[in-house]
């Protein structure tokens, strides 16, 4: 692919490399129909690891599917109401209090276990070479 003002790309990292080497989450399509979302759903692996998977403390009270559905569920109820390719979102995530408080967590209520999570997602082309939208799902800062 030549720009025909810059030339040749030096380098190039796609969505696909990044699934590959662990640095995104492909979200299975199943669970994005579920959820009334109609592109694919990519997550940072520090969403993923952080929101998705469910601490050892918590793994008698939670499960894997269920934290993805809340999260997915809050992103599609803020989204239907956006005409923007951006979209911050919240939703309430259990986790230990083991003082690791981000920047885009709020304590939700006197329970410390529950935050209110801030999350952002930007829907764009699946890649460089794949204009087809995808939404790809961050902590606010990240890229």
């Amino acid at each position: 692919m030549n720009d025909p003002i810059f030339g040749k790309p030096i380098f190039t990292y796609t969505t696909k490399e990044a699934v590959e080497y662990g640095f995104l989450i492909k979200i299975d399509s199943k669970i994005l129909s579920e959820a009334g979302i109609k592109f694919p759903v990519y997550l940072t692996r520090s969403v993923y690891d952080k929101y998705v998977c469910v601490p050892k403390e918590l793994k008698h009270e939670q499960d894997i599917d269920g934290r993805l559905w809340d999260l997915l569920y809050m992103f599609a109820f803020k989204a239907k109401n956006c005409s923007s390719s951006t979209v911050d979102f919240d939703f309430i995530c259990r986790l230990p209090n083991k003082g690791d408080w981000e920047e885009n967590e709020k304590r939700q209520s006197i329970n410390p276990f529950q935050r209110l999570v801030t999350l952002h997602s930007e829907i764009r082309a699946r890649d460089f070479d794949d204009p087809s939208p995808a939404i790809f799902i961050m902590k606010p800062g990240e890229d």
